[in-house]
Parts: C-alpha cells; structure tokens; sequence
C-alpha cells in the first residue's frame, strides 16, 4: 500500500545541476536529434513515474529549461551551491511527493523504460536498487531509492563539494544490486547506460541503434 504522506508510489529526480566546459553551457540543454538532451531522459521516463522533479545549479537561470519541459515537470534549485550529484539528489528528493525516488542524470538519452520498471520492481522491499557490471562497478545515479531511509541518510550526511553517493549508500541498509545483464531482455545493447560526457559523444549517439 501507498504511504499515507506520499502522494505518489514513483517519482524521479533528474540532475541537471550546472554548465559544461566541454558544451560551453548547461550540457542538459544540448540538442541531440532535434530535442535536449533532457527531454529525452523526460520522454523516455514519464509513463513510468508519476512526478518529476529537474534540479539545477542555484546560479541557473530555470527560464531556458521551463520552456522545453512538459507544464507538469517541476524546477528545483540546489539548495547549497555545490555542484556535485548526491546535492542533487537531496534538493530533489526534498520536493518529490512519492515513495520511491528514480534518480537520473540529464545526459542518459537512450535511457529504456524497461529498464526502469526493472529497477522500480527490484527496488520493493529494500532502500535500493542500483544496477551493478561484471566489474563491480556500480550506477548509483542510475537507480531507484526509497525516499524515507534514503533522507534520512542524507541527514547524517555533512553534504558538501566532497560529497560522494557512495557515502549515501553506505548508510542504507538493504541494497538490492541488480546484475546489469538482467536489462539486456530489454536494452540489449545496454545503451540505457551510455553518457554524453563531450562533443563527440553527441554523433556516436546519434548513430547507435535504439532498439
């Protein structure tokens, strides 16, 4: 059952939080095959939670992301100036309204909505589901949390520039690591996993199959 202060079971939060010196602006709003990078971790995860909330830098001007999301997706500033993922996830998950929280970085384009109801289902009954390679590396900002032990760990986390997301999943204490060849029945290619770090990233993204 829902939790009676929740007003939704799945939410997610995605980090969007300051410029790139390789993009020469907020690498979120770079255009990939005619839309924002953004949009595409938007359109490609909306049927699949039920709010959504973009966290941006405290400088950023909310202006330029408003008018290329949907009306219903909401803007949250940073609530410290640190530019780092786990300030990310605190400023988002602070205004989220759900139970679960699927944390995302604006840069995962190709991100499959299968792949996330993958996570979400292995995410009952634990404080995360965080996909996991051969080679123990794991995708913290790719995963889903549970809002109430995942805040409460940010609380005991003195959340700063050093601040790490590894610090945050250490104080949980029933992680779910889900082996990343699970999503292979549905991203075989795994491209749910591939970033945008720089310019040329852009056209292999553009080229790579989709299926």
């Amino acid at each position: 059952m829902l939790s009676k202060h929740y007003e939704y079971k799945r939410g997610g939060v995605i980090l969007a939080g300051g410029s790139s010196l390789r993009f020469g602006k907020n690498k979120a709003l770079v255009m990939l095959n005619g839309k924002p990078l953004i949009r595409h971790v938007i359109d490609n995860s909306i049927n699949v939670v039920e709010q959504i909330v973009i966290t941006i830098g405290q400088k950023e001007d909310p202006r330029p992301f408003l008018k290329v999301l949907p009306q219903n997706i909401k803007v949250t500033k940073d609530l410290r100036g640190y530019k780092n993922p786990l300030n990310g996830i605190l400023s988002g998950i602070t205004v989220l309204n759900a139970e679960y929280c699927l944390v995302l970085p604006c840069d995962t384009p190709y991100i499959k909505h299968g792949v996330l109801e993958i996570l979400f289902r292995e995410a009952d009954g634990y404080d995360s589901a965080i996909p996991i390679w051969p080679n123990g590396y794991i995708e913290p900002l790719i995963a889903v949390y549970k809002v109430e032990p995942t805040v409460e760990a940010l609380r005991l986390i003195s959340v700063d520039k050093n601040s790490k997301v590894d610090r945050l999943i250490s104080l949980l204490e029933r992680v779910r690591y889900v082996d990343i060849n699970r999503f292979k029945s549905v991203d075989p290619y795994l491209t749910s996993f591939l970033n945008i770090n720089r310019p040329s990233d852009l056209t292999s993204a553009e080229n790579m199959p989709r299926r």
